[in-house]
């Protein structure tokens, strides 16, 4: 069955791109176009037909005759103009054609994988490229998605697949002092191979916050201004502000950019005692996203009296914010040296700037992003993880008679870190 979508964003544009891939790819596009001859990757100049012979539209087609196309397949991009009726129209014509049909979403990408085009580590690397939002997002995603990652996992799995068949050679021609050299020998490579998976784990680290963003808290009583601090902070109107206590009862959330960073803040419930059974559901999501939150914005109504139960919550973590200094009274806060609170106003956008500026800093103090990081998603981590675990059972192995539950421990070790790039067994 062959495939097509349009590639680009949908919506009115100067140029839109439909994509065809599969066995009826050729043939859509010499029924599409009348050519008679279609030269491979050249760019052509055409008119587009349906099948009543009226013309869709005037564009540019190329053709990637298989195995040398974005998916492995025979595949063919038509350039038409982006126009909402052109694209409707083409795609409805392509869907007339036998064994063609719209694709499901990642389908392409799907194909190319199946088809060995990429690895898995540059399928994710690609979704992660195309829904970059920073420079650090888009960076790092092709860093992972070079072909020099995917060498360096696979050289460091066909070091450990050397060193199993050496352990499983032993066992088939059992000679003891072979054995013994193979194993010592084979033991302090193993202990490199492991200490460089260590290393790339710690570089490693934060990793799922470049992609995932860096999420901040909101947290303070009940009208101390926190929907008015993220309205203010997203320069339009997130959440509802109101002087009735408890107006904010669920999550809300908005995404800005700091210093190439995407942070996300979180506008929470307010602490209060309350009877409300929603109110009290909307306190208990605070909490659970205190417990997950990369930092804290500890908030407070500069003109009241703090409340010490919340400034609990206050760690290194966490940047305490007096609100409201617009208005001239106030309650003299003693622990200016320890807490060192930042002042402002969010009605009157007064301190803002310095606020962000704090957060900012704070960010990258406390959340440092390694230029040589190759790891991306949580499932890396797990399967790095598990590949030490495994190589340190192996080398806990430490004598000949051993030597068939060491070759089993690294098997499992070379099946783990073969998974991050795709592979699924020895």
């Amino acid at each position: 069955m062959s495939i097509f979508a349009l590639a680009t964003a949908p919506g009115t544009s100067g140029l839109a791109v439909i994509r065809v891939s599969g066995k009826e790819a050729f043939k859509a596009a010499k029924t599409l176009t009348k050519f008679k001859k279609i030269k491979p990757r050249v760019a052509n100049f055409s008119s587009f037909y349906d099948h009543k012979n009226q013309i869709i539209d005037k564009g540019i087609f190329i053709f990637f005759p298989k195995p040398n196309s974005y998916t492995g397949d025979d595949v063919v991009e038509f350039h038409i103009h982006g126009s909402n009726a052109v694209i409707k129209y083409f795609l409805k014509t392509l869907s007339s054609f036998k064994n063609c049909r719209l694709a499901k979403p990642g389908e392409f990408t799907k194909i190319a994988l199946l088809n060995k085009k990429i690895n898995l580590l540059q399928a994710e690397s690609l979704i992660d490229l195309i829904n970059s939002e920073t420079e650090l997002q888009r960076t790092h995603a092709l860093k992972v998605m070079n072909e020099d990652t995917t060498k360096f996992y696979n050289s460091l799995r066909d070091e450990m697949i050397k060193i199993l068949s050496d352990y499983e050679a032993v066992i088939d021609f059992s000679d003891d002092e072979v054995g013994d050299n193979v194993f010592l020998n084979n033991r302090d490579k193993l202990l490199k191979i492991n200490n460089k998976i260590k290393d790339i784990i710690l570089k490693g680290e934060n990793s799922e916050k470049i992609r995932e963003g860096f999420k901040v808290s909101i947290v303070g009583p009940t009208n101390s201004g926190k929907s008015s601090l993220i309205n203010c902070l997203a320069n339009r109107q997130v959440s509802i502000v109101s002087n009735i206590p408890g107006t904010t009862r669920d999550l809300i959330e908005t995404s800005i950019l700091l210093n190439g960073k995407l942070v996300r803040f979180f506008d929470t419930a307010g602490f209060r005692n309350s009877k409300n059974i929603i109110e009290k559901e909307g306190i208990s999501l605070t909490n659970k996203n205190l417990k997950d939150s990369d930092l804290k914005l500890i908030i407070f109504d500069h003109t009241k009296k703090i409340d010490k139960k919340i400034l609990k919550f206050y760690d290194q973590k966490s940047i305490l914010v007096l609100n409201k200094i617009d208005i001239k009274k106030s309650n003299k806060f003693l622990e200016d040296k320890i807490y060192k609170p930042i002042r402002i106003s969010a009605k009157k956008n007064i301190g803002v700037a310095n606020l962000v500026k704090t957060i900012s800093k704070k960010i990258d103090d406390h959340f440092k992003v390694n230029e040589d990081n190759i790891i991306s998603r949580q499932r890396h981590r797990k399967s790095l993880e598990n590949t030490m675990f495994f190589i340190e059972k192996c080398l806990n192995k430490k004598t000949i008679d051993q030597i068939d539950l060491a070759a089993e421990d690294l098997r499992l070790a070379v099946r783990n870190l073969g998974e991050i790039v795709g592979y699924v067994n020895v």
